[in-house]
């Protein structure tokens, strides 16, 4: 198999690598970890809805600040969620799905907490609901990408 170079004609590590490959449980957690941006997907009544949203993963746990609306209604009326998120450095990207269930957090004790991480949405506005993400399953994979 001839293995792609560089213009000085030497070969790097990553050409080595399959073009697509699974992710271990603990490198899609890196991904997931490092991630403020993620889609969100509902599903109410068969309708299936997508919305990006900033995250934070933490304990195993991914959190998300919202406001009252479709989002949380949908997911108060069914806790079985998607969320993906995705990166893209050089010439490989990884992409993350997490299966699970979402919960609205109402206890105090849990609200300050999840208050206390560096989660804060792009646009500044009134956001107090917290809801964490308890993940099922989670599924990654890194693309080399090009040739």
């Amino acid at each position: 198999m001839n293995m792609p170079m560089n213009i000085k004609g030497e070969k790097h590590p990553e050409d080595r690598e399959p073009r697509v490959r699974d992710l271990t449980e603990e490198e899609s957690w890196q991904i997931l970890s490092a991630a403020r941006l993620a889609r969100f997907v509902t599903v109410d009544e068969g309708e299936i809805d997508i919305t990006p949203l900033n995250i934070f993963a933490a304990d195993g746990r991914i959190y998300f600040r919202t406001a009252p609306g479709n989002k949380l209604t949908k997911l108060q009326l069914n806790p079985n969620v998607a969320l993906e998120t995705d990166k893209i450095e050089g010439a490989v990207a990884h992409s993350v799905v997490v299966r699970g269930s979402a919960r609205l957090l109402t206890d105090p004790d849990e609200t300050d907490r999840v208050a206390s991480l560096p989660l804060s949405p792009w646009v500044h506005t009134d956001k107090l609901d917290f809801v964490e993400i308890t993940p099922e399953r989670i599924t990654g994979r890194r693309f080399r990408l090009g040739d």
